[in-house]
């Protein structure tokens, strides 16, 4: 395959993370996260990590900036590829702050799905 194609790959689970997260729709979610995926990352001071089932219990419990007309924005600033992992640096706006995401995916067959999710507040 050729890099803008697993380019396309790694920015299409990107796209259905910030998708899922503006709309609150968790299916969009679960089809750019691998079934195994974890998360960790800080949310202020407070330290927040566990599996991937922990972010689309969140996503449904809370009402999405799509519904509430709060602002929210997913900006990839960088992909990194080696084979069949890669790493995304995206910047995530909402009514929490501003935070950078690190995405961590993996290409299993053609399909790339991300595999950890990591953030901090941007400094």
């Amino acid at each position: 395959m050729t890099t803008s194609f697993d380019e396309q790959g790694i920015r299409q689970a990107i796209t259905f993370y910030a998708e899922g997260m503006r709309t609150g729709d968790v299916a969009a979610l679960k089809r750019g996260f691998h079934e195994q995926a974890i998360l960790c990352g800080y949310l202020g001071d407070d330290l927040i990590a566990g599996p991937i089932a922990e972010l689309y219990d969140w996503v449904g419990a809370n009402p999405a900036p799509a519904a509430t007309g709060d602002p929210f924005s997913c900006e990839t600033l960088a992909i990194e590829m080696t084979g069949r992992i890669a790493t995304a640096k995206v910047r995530e706006s909402d009514h929490h702050g501003v935070v950078i995401d690190h995405f961590h995916l993996l290409k299993v067959g053609e399909r790339w799905s991300i595999v950890s999710k990591l953030w901090d507040a941007e400094p």
